[in-house]
């Protein structure tokens, strides 16, 4: 199984706990340029250290930005 970053789920975190931008990019440490970025899937990939950060900034886990994909070698895929 693949764990991948998805913006939009970021998004509504953040959104949901009416957080501007510019609030979690000055928590996480980065720009509102890239969280806008990220968000928006312009930005696909983030270090791990950032998602990190991001995480702590919203008081959630890092797997809350993660999008689950199974692969066709996965057990129960096929069950």
């Amino acid at each position: 199984m693949l764990a991948i970053f998805a913006g939009t789920k970021l998004r509504e975190v953040r959104e949901r706990q009416d957080m501007p931008q510019a609030e979690l990019a000055a928590r996480a440490g980065t720009s509102v340029r890239y969280v806008r970025a990220l968000e928006t899937g312009k930005k696909r990939k983030a270090s791990a250290e950032l998602l990190y950060k991001l995480a702590i900034a919203l008081d959630v886990l890092m797997e809350t930005f993660m999008q689950h994909q199974p692969e066709e070698h996965d057990n129960f895929y096929y069950e």
